[in-house]
């Protein structure tokens, strides 16, 4: 039989931070360094032996409260008088803190909060308070079992329960998202700071710069380098220019590394800089011939030839027949391997420089759990639908035969999307025939459906944010619900006010990275 929850929180209480958001609660839930209210939560009900049926074990305010909506377990203030072990949610924007129930005196909510003013407390509001948004009602085995949640209805849980299936595998243990500092926003309004630096090499000379505010950092997944740009005051002592290695280290945490390919000055005495990472060498064009190699060995040649760094390379398991890339870039060398490899093997592999080394990983290791984008973490999003580019529902590959003077055709084709859409055709001439049918179905699988793009903005800078990372996101947008990882097609971090932010681009079930 489960423990009071409530007493469990009291004797928590006077637990403080020992340094930024580290805690035993963040410890025991895998995100030690998170905003941790609802992480305080979930321990509780954990160590009352509450099951996670009864109160959802979540590191995400919005989440929690989402759960108890989706049972019928939801009361909104005003029109319910909260009990001993309900759970109080707070608002700024939705839901973005949270606390246990400890009791009702007249019209006044008494409550037990971690991660309030940096550590466990008692804390008491009006009922009728502004911040506060509602109560879930959990059905404890021994506590509140009045709380049977009346109003809930079969309909209800029968529309919710395949959505709360998907939640689970996405909001499992070990992979469950953050709140992203939830509790620091209500209170300020603000991101959390960081400490940013620029460290120059000019030769032998080493300095640290000073950037004027609103320096940005740029990745994206295919065909491109990572890109920073920054402005700086002239001074003779600290020249940059051109070739210089520039690193970038954010919080004591080495994040770019690349050098300096352009600068221009403005009247009033700034420079502004472009600095490339190692990738930018891959626009370089060439003719190789490639015999019997996978793609991580088509990126080992390259980098030997070119003089370029490796770090740990993923073996991507297909061994790609002998091919002939004849003044093509080098990116779009690499890129045909990793897509052949895509088709034959269903498997993603993301190419990047990793602050100096380039690395190749396949996106299933990619997961960045600790930041979750939903409606309270995204300061906006833009979701866009159309059938006007990259939706195709007739594919049309065409090979050359020389040898008998001929043309094969490989089509595949949609015959219900061409009746409701008209006929989008793809057409693409192929150097290899073995993989002309494989190739059609397979992009008729991919183009056959209605594109979808969505851009976030104002998130939370996370400094294992990159192109190819997968994130968790969770939005409810205009025909389709979204709450699933995702992949980022591109990151744009921004550094403001000695704050960093995000904006994001990603791809992922019917989205397209635009």
């Amino acid at each position: 039989m489960a423990k009071d929850i409530v007493d469990v929180a009291i004797g928590e209480i006077g637990c403080t931070e020992q340094g930024s958001n580290k805690t035993k609660y963040g410890a025991w839930y895998g995100m030690n360094g998170a905003a941790w209210c609802h992480m305080f939560v979930s321990w509780c009900a954990n160590q009352a032996g509450v099951k996670t049926s009864v109160v959802p074990k979540t590191a995400s305010c919005s989440s929690g409260m989402g759960w108890f909506k989706n049972k019928g377990l939801f009361k909104y203030k005003g029109k319910y008088t909260p009990k001993r072990g309900d759970i109080i949610y707070f608002c700024s924007a939705g839901a973005s803190h949270v606390g246990i129930v400890e009791k009702v005196s007249g019209d006044t909510v008494h409550t037990v909060e971690g991660n309030t003013s940096n550590k466990v407390a008692r804390r008491s509001y009006p009922l009728n308070a502004a911040r506060i948004t509602g109560y879930g009602v959990p059905k404890y085995e021994n506590l509140n079992s009045s709380n049977d949640g009346s109003g809930s209805s079969s309909t209800t849980k029968k529309n919710s329960k395949k959505e709360l299936s998907y939640l689970k595998k996405v909001l499992k243990k070990k992979a469950a998202t953050t709140d992203a500092m939830d509790a620091t926003i209500a209170e300020t309004g603000k991101l959390p700071a960081c400490n940013v630096q620029i460290i120059v090499k000019n030769s032998k000379k080493r300095f640290e710069v000073p950037v004027k505010d609103g320096m940005k950092l740029v990745w994206e997944r295919k065909g491109t380098p990572g890109k920073l740009t920054f402005e700086a005051a002239y001074d003779k002592n600290f020249r940059i220019t051109e070739g210089n290695a520039v690193l970038l280290i954010v919080d004591g945490t080495k994040m770019f590394y690349g050098f300096v390919f352009s600068r221009q000055r403005s009247k009033d005495g700034f420079y502004s800089y472009t600095v490339y990472d190692q990738l930018r060498y891959l626009k370089n064009k060439d003719t190789i011939i490639f015999k019997k190699k996978r793609a991580d060995q088509y990126i080992r040649l390259i980098a030997d030839r070119f003089q370029l760094k490796c770090g740990k390379l993923a073996n991507s398991g297909y061994v790609i027949p002998k091919k002939i890339e004849d003044e093509s870039t080098l990116f779009d060398m690499i890129q045909n391997a990793l897509d052949t490899t895509l088709m034959t093997k269903n498997k993603v592999y993301v190419l990047y420089d990793e602050v100096g080394k380039l690395r190749l990983r396949n996106i299933s290791s990619m997961k960045v759990n600790n930041c979750l984008i939903d409606d309270e973490t995204g300061e906006d999003y833009t979701y866009k639908s159309s059938i006007d580019s990259n939706v195709y529902n007739q594919i049309k590959l065409i090979y050359e035969n020389s040898e008998k003077g001929t043309y094969d055709l490989y089509v595949a084709k949609s015959t219900k999307s061409i009746n409701k859409w008209g006929v989008l055709q793809y057409l693409e001439k192929i150097s290899d025939p073995d993989v002309g049918k494989l190739k059609s179905q397979a992009y008729l699988k991919l183009y056959n459906k209605k594109a979808r793009y969505l851009t976030i903005s104002g998130v939370i800078g996370n400094k294992k944010v990159r192109a190819g990372s997968l994130v968790p996101v969770i939005l409810n947008l205009d025909d389709v619900k979204v709450a699933n990882y995702m992949m980022v097609e591109k990151v744009t971090h921004t550094f403001k006010n000695r704050q960093h932010s995000m904006d994001l681009v990603v791809s992922g079930g019917d989205f397209s990275g635009e």
